[in-house]
């Protein structure tokens, strides 16, 4: 089955993976979907994710919600969650990692733990900072293969 990404994510898609569960949950769920971005990952016609941002005062909290059956999926939806974060302005980006599967996917998006909390661990990304150097390092490669580099492009 081909996986498929849809922006935004529903309603029923965030209740489906778990913001039904309690009235709290509800609340939260609906005002993620609400106020942020959202995302659904499908494997054919089951969802096996979801994921999304959030604005917050100096940047935004990721989130992120996966099946354990989306494991053998994790190169993909690593990537995409990636090529997401780094693709926006938010200076900085916190998420809350309540399981050991969260710390992991948190770590290999490339976030750094932070410190732990009564709910959880706080992990913290600059991906928009992320971005400019690696447009700044495109530009210069470019510009060393045009032979107009000031500097050499190291890499």
């Amino acid at each position: 089955m081909a996986l498929i990404v849809r922006n935004p994510a529903t309603l029923f898609d965030m209740a489906e993976m778990g913001g039904a569960g309690t009235r709290t949950g509800w609340m939260i769920a609906r005002e993620m979907w609400r106020g942020g971005e959202t995302f659904a990952l499908q494997d054919g016609d089951q969802l096996i994710g979801l994921f999304g941002l959030y604005p917050i005062e100096g940047g935004a909290e990721a989130w992120f919600n996966v099946r354990p059956d989306a494991g053998r999926h994790m190169g993909f939806i690593i990537r995409q969650i990636r090529l997401t974060l780094v693709s926006r302005d938010y200076p900085e980006i916190v998420v809350l990692c309540t399981s050991q599967a969260g710390r992991t996917i948190a770590r290999r998006l490339g976030f750094r733990f932070v410190q732990t909390v009564e709910y959880g661990e706080i992990w913290h990304g600059e991906f928009a900072r992320r971005r400019q150097q690696n447009c700044g390092q495109g530009e210069r490669a470019g510009e060393a293969e045009r032979g107009t580099a000031a500097t050499p492009y190291a890499g």
